[in-house]
C-alpha cells in the first residue's frame, strides 16, 4: 500500500513536469517555424488578391421564356455595359456575352453547368482552361438604377479580366 501511494506521487510529479515542459517545447517549435519559414518567403507575395489575368470572361444572362420588365431591363443594361466598355474585348473574344432561355431544351447543358433556373446573371472567369463561375446576385439590387448597375457590372468584369477574383 505504501508502494502504491509512492507510485501515485511519482506519476503526479511526472504529469506536472509534462504539463510544464510540453507547452514550452511547443511554443519553442512554433517560434522556430515562424522565424525559419515565415520571415523570408520563397518568392514575392502577390499584390492584392491577384490570381493572374484571365484567359476569357463570359457574361451569361439566363431568363425564362415569359419575361417581366425587370428581366428585359437587366438584359438590356448588361448588354449595354459589355458592348460599351468592352467592345475591343468582345471583338478579340476576351469577353463574351450570351443570353440564354433556361426553358429551351436546347440549352439544357449550359443551364445545368451554371445551375441556372430562372433570371440570373453569371460571370465566368476562365483561367488555364478552368471555369470560375460566379452568380452576380448583387446587381439585382440595382435594377432601375442604370448608372449604378452599369458601373457595378463594369467593375466586376474589369476585376475578372485583371485576375482579382
Amino acid at each position: 500500500m505504501t508502494k502504491r501511494i509512492k507510485n501515485k506521487g511519482s506519476k503526479s510529479k511526472a504529469t506536472r513536469i509534462l504539463w510544464v515542459v510540453c507547452p514550452v517545447v511547443l511554443i519553442g517549435l512554433a517560434v522556430w517555424l515562424i522565424t525559419a519559414y515565415g520571415a523570408s518567403p520563397a518568392g514575392p507575395l502577390p499584390s492584392g488578391n491577384s490570381l493572374g489575368p484571365s484567359d476569357r470572361v463570359d457574361v451569361v444572362y439566363f431568363h425564362r421564356t415569359a419575361r417581366c420588365s425587370s428581366c428585359t431591363w437587366l438584359e438590356d443594361k448588361a448588354r449595354y455595359a459589355v458592348e460599351t466598355y468592352f467592345a475591343d474585348e468582345l471583338v478579340s473574344g476576351k469577353v463574351t456575352f450570351r443570353v440564354i432561355d433556361v426553358q429551351d431544351k436546347a440549352n439544357a447543358d449550359i443551364v445545368e453547368e451554371y445551375d441556372a433556373f430562372t433570371s440570373s446573371l453569371f460571370i465566368n472567369t476562365v483561367r488555364g482552361g478552368a471555369d470560375h463561375i460566379e452568380q452576380a446576385t448583387d446587381v439585382y439590387y440595382l435594377i432601375g438604377r442604370e448608372e449604378e448597375f452599369v458601373t457595378a457590372l463594369k467593375s466586376k468584369i474589369e476585376k475578372c479580366l485583371n485576375g482579382e477574383t
